[in-house]
């Protein structure tokens, strides 16, 4: 079932893959009387978007929903070449009017356990040139009507290694539609796999560390100094990310051990996951395993970045691949810098950004069902499993760790090892995290658990990004059922998140009169657990989450696994 659902998202992720053209930039004559910001120009319906380094025609007017869509917007240069593990550059001067037909995502990989998804996620034409942005705005912003929209600023998932602003069924549409069109929807891309996470000392050294998160933080700068142009505020932006995408922006609330401001003001934080990186031993190995693959083995940074893009992906795909179960490889490091700790310690020891208005932050009910090998059945495997991945760790934390998450056995708490290990991965990659932020910001963290039947990662997108009308390449789907479909269980969870984003109150805005009808979303409430907004396939309520369990989340947090004194 595990993999049938990875794969159903995988399926569903062809929807929107098809909307990017191959076609060369079309260059449009332009009035250049027209000053920064929006203006119509004779002989096309669609407005245009002057900026300082180019123009943007909108690609489409959703004449349904009444808003237009601004497709691939560059808001850095092409990380190619001496750009590569650098900090996005801003990007260069162009000619002409852009019409957003030219796009790309981020370079992709998978491992071995998804490799039958890379036909699938590699359908979307892919580049290392790919640091564009879509935004949906509404028609009355564009024409001045209305001003100060609050943003919703996307930001996908995908283990570090896959995904876009595009993939999956990621579309801005439904979101827009339960919000009434009184926001703003932004989603960009960001460098992945070695590409964006490359790690170590001679990254640090040489380049930049953590090169993804800083793709988004550039993108996020880009809507402070442009979305007021489209009728936007930039003091009014949400963060939204899931998996890979939630984990990043967690790592932005520790950048510079909290110093940094994040450049958005709340955040909707969904099963925010990693896998810690960071043993300078492991990210040399990481980074040496690399450079040999890419044929540049003792050269560095100036060699890797002198090969072709082939060489480079090849690299990444190999490493990405050889990984263990359930792990993805790169992913955000340690770097004595912009991330100075594990998010858990940061958190832990107070170092994180405390000006948020607030957040939303929550899991799945089995969140390590998919990062978690089958085959491994015995309590020996488990072991095993936790020996290789906890490398720094003693043997007395092993059986700490063991004794937390005990033998499985008839009448016991586990049934099987299978269901001991996922539990284990899960809260330790997933769900303590949910824990440690309501902690973090107490008093201001709506939290939830995600409940529908399997409850596996990622599955919460299907319904955070429903709408009636899908589009497979060129099959019309219609669902038009509207006693069933106009107001349900995924539109009442679309505006929950809709209504934080205009109001910083979930409950404000949400929707009222759907089946299930949606109920008051307290705001967290931390003890032995924290208090839960939940979501099955019978509606909401509020109940207290073992999946945040204090003993084990703060063994997870006293970092005693790591090796540390």
């Amino acid at each position: 079932m595990e993999r049938a659902s990875i794969l159903l998202v995988l399926v569903v992720g062809l929807l929107n893959l098809f909307q990017t053209a191959l076609a060369a930039p079309v260059a449009e004559p332009i009035d250049l009387t027209i000053g920064i910001g929006i203006d119509f120009t004779a002989g096309s319906d669609l407005p245009v978007l002057k900026l300082p380094y180019a123009t943007y025609r909108a690609s489409e007017y959703d004449v349904l929903n009444d808003f237009y869509k601004f497709k691939n917007i560059r808001f850095a240069a092409p990380p190619t070449g001496a750009l590569r593990w650098q900090k996005p550059a801003p990007p260069l001067q162009e000619a002409g009017v852009q019409t957003g037909d030219v796009g790309y995502q981020c370079m992709q990989a998978t491992p071995a356990f998804l490799a039958i998804a890379y036909p699938i996620i590699t359908a979307e034409p892919q580049s290392e040139d790919c640091l564009f942005l879509d935004m949906y705005v509404p028609r009355a912003a564009i024409k001045g009507q209305v001003k100060n929209l609050p943003v919703m600023f996307w930001i996908y998932g995908g283990g570090y290694a896959l995904g876009s602003k595009n993939f999956f069924v990621y579309n801005g549409t439904p979101l827009m539609k339960s919000a009434q069109n009184n926001m703003i929807f932004v989603a960009p891309n960001y460098r992945m796999g070695a590409y964006g996470f490359l790690a170590g000392p001679t990254v640090e050294k040489d380049g930049m560390p953590n090169a993804g998160l800083w793709d988004q933080r550039a993108a996020l700068q880009w809507v402070q100094d442009y979305i007021s142009l489209v009728g936007g505020d930039k003091n009014a932006v949400t963060a939204m990310g899931e998996s890979a995408g939630g984990g990043s922006i967690t790592h932005h609330l520790i950048g510079n051990g909290g110093t940094l401001d994040p450049l958005f003001k709340r955040a909707i934080i969904q099963s925010p996951a990693w896998l810690p990186q960071f043993d300078e031993g492991k990210l040399v190995t990481q980074y040496t395993s690399f450079e040999l693959q890419a044929g540049c083995a003792g050269k560095g940074l100036a060699c890797l970045r002198s090969q072709p893009t082939s060489v480079i992906d090849k690299a990444n795909r190999a490493v990405i691949a050889s990984q263990l179960y359930g792990n993805f490889g790169f992913g955000p490091a340690v770097d004595n810098n912009f991330i100075r700790d594990l998010p858990s310690i940061e958190f832990a020891k107070g170092r994180y950004w405390k000006n948020l208005d607030g957040l939303i932050v929550g899991h799945t009910s089995n969140e390590g069902y998919i990062f978690t090998d089958p085959l491994a059945i015995s309590n020996n495997d488990v072991y095993k499993t936790l020996r290789s991945t906890l490398s720094n760790a003693t043997e007395s934390t092993l059986k700490t760790i063991l004794d937390l998450y005990p033998a499985p056995g008839l009448f016991r708490k586990y049934l099987t090892n299978f269901l001991r290990a996922s539990d284990l991965i899960g809260q330790f990659v997933v769900t303590c995290n949910t824990r440690y932020l309501a902690v973090a910001y107490p008093g201001k963290t709506y939290n939830y658990q995600f409940d529908v039947v399997p409850g596996i990662h990622a599955m919460d997108l299907l319904f955070t990004f429903w709408q009636r009308g899908i589009s497979v390449g060129p099959i019309q789907i219609d669902f038009s059922l509207d006693f069933v479909t106009s107001k349900n269980l995924a539109t009442g969870w679309q505006s929950y998140l809709t209504s934080f984003v205009r109001s910083g109150d979930p409950n404000k805005f949400r929707e009222r009169g759907g089946l299930p009808p949606t109920s008051d979303w307290a705001k967290a409430q931390v003890r032995d657990t924290v208090t839960v907004l939940n979501m099955d396939i019978l509606g909401f309520s509020m109940r207290s989450d073992p999946d945040t369990d204090a003993t084990r989340c703060s063994f997870w947090q006293n970092a005693l696994w790591t090796g540390r004194k």
